[in-house]
């Protein structure tokens, strides 16, 4: 049997702590600036990097297509995700996003 080594060093049983976990962890691996999880109200559930609230904003903003986002929000990339019953939107400041990030914020909110 092979040797299975844990590829996490940290981890909770917590959703929203283990949430901020991998956001962190996923933020040093594509080199964001910050990513955030909140919903579509605004309210923010999750984030790693500097000015979360801020970064949530702005996802919100360039999602309503305002056109004072495009200014101010140009290097903030957002997917909308649907798991655990509700919509959340997923933003990084610096325009990066990947597979095993949205699949990862899928799985922990569906825990």
């Amino acid at each position: 049997m092979a040797d299975r080594t844990e590829r996490r060093s940290r981890r909770s049983k917590v959703p929203v702590e283990a949430l901020s976990l991998f956001l962190e962890s996923q933020r040093r691996r594509l080199k964001a600036g910050g990513l955030a999880v909140a919903t579509r109200e605004g309210k923010l559930l999750a984030a790693a990097g500097p000015s979360p609230e801020q970064l949530a904003r702005m996802a919100i903003e360039v999602h309503e297509a305002r056109e004072d986002a495009a200014l101010s929000a140009s290097d903030v990339a957002t997917w909308w995700l649907r798991s655990g019953g509700f919509e959340v939107i997923l933003a990084s400041r610096g325009g990066k996003l990947s597979h095993d990030l949205g699949s990862g914020v899928k799985r922990i909110l569906a825990s």
